[in-house]
């Protein structure tokens, strides 16, 4: 499959998990500037992935697979996103709460179904594949878009110091949420590749990778975050959650890579 489509899946994924991310922190105990600033992003990201749909042709995916919505449909599908991140950001620039939270809202369900719709599938596809295919959009996009937007906020922290730590901790549980998921997912998918096919030494080099960067050192980086917390030092926090960003981004690049064309989520 072209690289561009893998990073489109990776992107519609990220914009699931920050949107939802965005949709459970608490604008009471968070500065509305941080809604309206990083809803920017989540239509910066859309409008990048409008341009690799109206890039990407049908030439560019693997034989014997077929889209699940046609790419005029999804390209519409991402521009509405985008424009609705913006009157989300409106929203926020003039302190209208209650319609922010429920843009944030309806961005997690359209960005969740425009992720699964901009997947393809084999053409004798079934239930399973459906099904894994969803399991494996969520727990991919609550791993990379829980512990981006953890990092985003404890920026913010560096322009409010005085916000309460309460939605910061809250978010990095969900990323410990979010990362254990994600390990069963994964470690059920690569035991059934290996039981059902062939596996090179090369596909054990990227698997460890995939393992040792986007579940283990992620998790023990966000377990130093809630320690640095404790003292409490948001900017080293921040720090740490930089980098618990880069190496859960490592993870699921390879892991998107690695799961071309097998059933099986790793």
């Amino acid at each position: 499959m072209s690289l561009l489509w893998e990073i489109l899946q990776f992107v519609l994924r990220l914009a699931f998990g920050v949107s939802l991310a965005m949709a459970i922190t608490s604008p009471k105990q968070v500065t509305s500037g941080f809604f309206k600033v990083h809803l920017w992003v989540i239509m910066g990201l859309n409008v990048f992935a409008g341009l690799v749909v109206w890039t990407v042709t049908d030439e560019h995916l693997p034989e014997n697979s077929v889209r699940l919505i046609s790419r005029n449909s999804l390209l519409i599908l991402v521009i509405g996103i985008a424009v609705l991140s913006y009157i989300g950001a409106v929203s926020w620039l003039y302190e209208k709460t209650r319609p922010g939270q429920w843009i944030l809202a309806a961005l997690t369900v359209f960005t969740l179904i425009t992720a699964y719709q901009s997947s393809v599938l084999p053409v004798t596809s079934g239930t399973a594949h459906h099904l894994a295919l969803l399991s494996d959009i969520i727990t991919s996009g609550l791993v990379v878009g829980s512990v981006t937007t953890a990092m985003l906020l404890g920026h913010w922290y560096l322009n409010t110091p005085t916000m309460n730590l309460i939605p910061l901790r809250k978010l990095l549980w969900l990323c410990v949420i979010a990362i254990v998921l994600r390990t069963l997912l994964s470690g059920t998918g690569t035991m059934l590749t290996i039981l059902s096919t062939e596996v090179t030494n090369t596909w054990w080099i990227f698997v460890s990778l995939r393992w040792i960067s986007g579940i283990l050192t992620s998790l023990g980086l966000i377990y130093m975050t809630f320690l640095t917390l404790r003292v409490p030092n948001t900017q080293s926090a921040t720090g740490i959650l930089y980098a618990a960003t880069i190496v859960v981004f490592i993870g699921e690049l390879t892991a998107r890579v690695l799961a071309d064309n097998i059933l099986y989520p790793l």
